[in-house]
């Protein structure tokens, strides 16, 4: 099975992963970044903030740079209002 190598470059820095992750392709490498970056996310906000400038390189087993994945791409922001409490209970609107 291949070897890829995630190399975190976030707020604190770049971290190299020097041991690698054995994936069965480079999408499944993509998948284990997305993965990754949710966790550091949660953590990230568990602290107050989020760093969305952060990414995660990919290296193949021959250590060459195939893919960057954003950390806005392992997450959906929206800003959908909640309704109101009034029309989620299903009261009438005020006049």
């Amino acid at each position: 099975m291949p070897r890829f190598y995630l190399h975190v470059c976030n707020g604190s820095g770049f971290t190299e992963d020097c041991e690698g992750h054995e994936f069965d392709d480079a999408e499944g490498a993509r998948n284990g970044a997305i993965k990754g970056i949710r966790d550091l996310m949660s953590e990230e906000l568990r602290k107050g903030e989020i760093n969305i400038a952060s990414y995660i390189e990919i290296e193949d087993e021959t250590r060459q740079l195939i893919r960057i994945v954003p950390f806005t791409e392992a997450v959906e922001v929206k800003s959908d209002p909640c309704p109101p409490a009034r029309t989620r209970r299903g009261a009438a609107s005020a006049p």
